[in-house]
């Protein structure tokens, strides 16, 4: 009994600290990572053309039954979900895709009418961007029937195509991407009137903001996966470490980019902050008239 004490209590020392270290502890946000809003509003003016008068969404499936300690560090074992979108920027002349979301034929909460549109914007789409490079991003684009078509408005980021692994099990169709010439930039870069990309690796080496400044001073930041939901700015925690190692994602920009957004909405309260699976959010800003249920067909 003795011995078998002994064992337990050792057993406990090394598996304690473990369960801590993987489940519970967040880490400490260092500086925060520079998110120039000002640079941001500057760009959104500086190409011609009508800025958008309006963003529209379409919920196009949900992930269920994710632990909540996997969204954020010590939030224990019940259960909470990620819900996937897709959004349209509708300017008078033109219209923006960010993020195409993914087909979800085994999921019941996937929305084929949802997606359907999605995919039908697409066809039309001015131009496309996706926030990263993980599946429920880019996989409608990826998939895309007409894929030949759309690539020429689509903007894709060297660094969003220098991993394909973070896209799996998505993937491009051999040779399409064939003489398709990615966007190589760091900082911010105006894609289109009151549309601005800003560079945020960590989550992936292709992760991005995007920023959408409306023609009536409306604003919005889309955050990708930098954050899965509110929550993790609220707090400035990452999601659990086992979660950051399994992705493969780097967990110390991550922190940094938490203590900028939850800095940038104490003193920016006006500007949407939208991350990337959050329905509380989505349907806030719905409420708000901020976000129009699904996407507008041209």
């Amino acid at each position: 009994m003795k011995r078998g004490l002994r064992i337990l209590a050792v057993l406990t020392l090394a598996l304690v600290p473990a369960y801590i270290w993987l489940f519970l502890e967040s880490g400490t946000p260092g500086a925060p990572y520079p998110i120039d809003l000002v640079k941001a509003r500057a760009l959104a003016s500086s190409l011609p053309g009508d800025k958008p008068t309006s963003v529209h969404v379409e919920h196009i499936t949900t992930i269920e039954s994710i632990p909540a300690m996997g969204v954020m560090a010590g939030a224990g074992w019940s259960k909470t979900k990620l819900d996937v979108y897709a959004y349209q920027t509708v300017s008078p002349t033109s219209t923006v895709i960010i993020d195409t979301g993914m087909r979800d034929d085994d999921s019941r909460a996937f929305q084929p009418e949802a997606y359907a549109r999605v995919q039908a914007a697409l066809s039309t789409a001015s131009l496309v961007v996706v926030t990263h490079e993980h599946l429920d991003h880019i996989g409608g684009l990826a998939a895309h029937p007409q894929l030949t078509a759309i690539l020429p408005h689509a903007i894709l980021t060297k660094q969003q195509l220098a991993h394909p692994e973070k896209m799996e099990p998505a993937k491009f169709p051999a040779k399409a991407l064939e003489g398709f010439a990615p966007l190589d930039f760091d900082g911010a870069r105006a894609v289109a009137p009151g549309v601005v990309l800003l560079t945020a690796p960590g989550h992936t080496p292709g992760s991005q903001l995007v920023f959408v400044q409306l023609a009536d001073g409306r604003e919005l930041l889309f955050l990708g996966d930098v954050a899965w939901q509110f929550t993790n700015i609220e707090h400035q925690r990452e999601r659990a470490r086992l979660v950051t190692l399994m992705i493969g994602e780097d967990r110390t920009l991550v922190l940094s980019q938490l203590r900028a957004l939850a800095e940038l909405h104490e003193k920016e309260p006006k500007l949407a902050i939208v991350p990337g699976h959050d329905a509380a959010v989505i349907e806030k800003l719905i409420a708000e008239g901020t976000l129009v249920p699904r996407f507008e067909s041209r």
